[in-house]
């Protein structure tokens, strides 16, 4: 019987709706965090609350792998798209890869990835520095759920920072370094530990903004929240 499913979020906000529909839902505090195990349809899953940014996210979920043997992790939240992808406000991603977006060298002459430093970031089956790729035949597969269950959703590279980007230069360059769709502040944490422990992974955001200059009351988080939070229930309920 496979293992439950880790559901992690950096925020209970970005999970509450989950929590709410969970049945047999009992809490607990592990490591500092709240988890919360139930079941959806069928399927086992503990939702973690995380806090925000790659430190919180690596712990949270470091804990939680060192007592759960899970069938997989999935990371749900809410993402900013970069100009270029074609995201706007309320569309959903899903995560090729996962980039550390401001992981590396900057020189007179420009920025360089952690490449140049010359050591690796992590040494598992072969050298990770910046990128850390997802199974693309889970991703595939999952993106396959997902439109069969009604959501349209676009894949593509993530990057993680532990600023946001509220300047629309400084996006476009994120987004052009990495070919990327969209940014967060956990993502590369959970698929750098899942790829240390060989846990299989996925990250589902729904747009909540456009990184450009910074302007809140363009944002527009409930309506992330929510769909994201509805297509992940779709998506496990499919499995």
């Amino acid at each position: 019987m496979p293992g439950p499913l880790i559901i992690l979020s950096a925020t209970a906000y970005e999970q509450q709706r989950l929590r709410d529909g969970l049945q047999q839902a009992t809490t607990q505090r592990r490591g500092h965090r709240v988890w919360v195990r139930g079941m959806i349809g069928t399927r086992s899953v503990v939702l973690i609350e995380t806090g925000i940014g790659a430190v919180n996210t690596a712990q949270a979920l470091t804990v939680a792998l060192q007592v759960i043997d899970p069938e997989r992790v999935l990371q749900i939240g809410i993402g900013g798209a970069y100009l270029g992808s074609g995201l706007d406000k309320g569309d959903l991603a899903l995560a090729s890869e996962e980039n550390y977006g401001d992981l590396g060298v900057v020189a007179p002459d420009g920025w360089f990835p952690a490449d140049e430093i010359g050591i690796p970031v992590l040494s598992a089956d072969r050298d990770y520095y910046n990128t850390y790729p997802l199974d693309s035949k889970l991703v595939d597969n999952s993106q396959h759920i997902l439109e069969q269950s009604g959501e349209c959703v676009v894949q593509g590279p993530f990057v993680t920072v532990q600023q946001c980007t509220g300047r629309v230069d400084i996006g476009n360059e994120l987004a052009a370094r990495f070919n990327a769709i969209c940014e967060n502040m956990e993502g590369v944490a959970a698929a750098h530990v899942c790829t240390l422990y060989t846990v299989p992974f996925l990250e589902l955001r729904a747009i909540s903004n456009r990184v450009e200059d910074r302007n809140k009351d363009a944002w527009d988080i409930p309506r992330a929240v929510q769909r994201v939070q509805i297509a992940a229930r779709k998506f496990i309920e499919a499995l």
